[in-house]
Parts: structure tokens; sequence; C-alpha cells
């Protein structure tokens, strides 16, 4: 039943479903190989466990800064994005 919605769904907003269970499942598997909890990730993003509960149970609508801050928490990054040639990189 689920896949027979998922086909009717525009093609940007199953995109949208993707990447947002690809930024979960790295999420998850990042906090299991740091043997990491999701109250310890809250904690040092500064929110409480129930919001990394519910980017992790569903399709969140991350926000650039929720992305930011969960990077520099786990230690790595959640999304790479490509550069325009001849870009200069702050890092």
């Amino acid at each position: 039943m689920f896949h027979k919605q998922l086909e009717q769904v525009s093609p940007a907003v199953r995109l949208e479903m993707e990447w947002s269970r690809a930024l979960i499942d790295s999420i998850a598997e990042i906090l299991k190989r740091k043997g990491m909890t999701q109250r310890e990730l809250a904690e040092k993003i500064g929110c409480n466990e129930t919001q990394i509960t519910r980017w992790t149970r569903g399709f969140p609508n991350f926000t650039i800064s929720s992305l930011a801050k969960l990077s520099e928490a786990l230690g790595e990054p959640l999304i790479r994005i490509n550069e325009p040639q001849g870009t200069a990189t702050t890092e």
C-alpha cells in the first residue's frame, strides 16, 4: 500500500523522502558506530531527546542549521555540497 501511494507523489516529494531516509540512516549508523545515545546527541546540540526521536522516526524536515549542528555534534558531515568550480572554501 505504501509503495502504491509513493507512486502517486511527485518526483520532488519522492526525492525529499529518499534524502530524509538517507539522513536518518546516516545519523543512526554514526550514533551506533560511536556508541553515542540519542540523549547524548541531544545534549551536544542543545535540544531535547524528543526532537532527536522525531527526526529519527519519521520524515523530518531538516534545516541547514539543524544539519550543521548534527554534523558538528557527530563529528562527521551528514551532507556534502558540490562547490561550483573556482569557488574557494572556508576550510
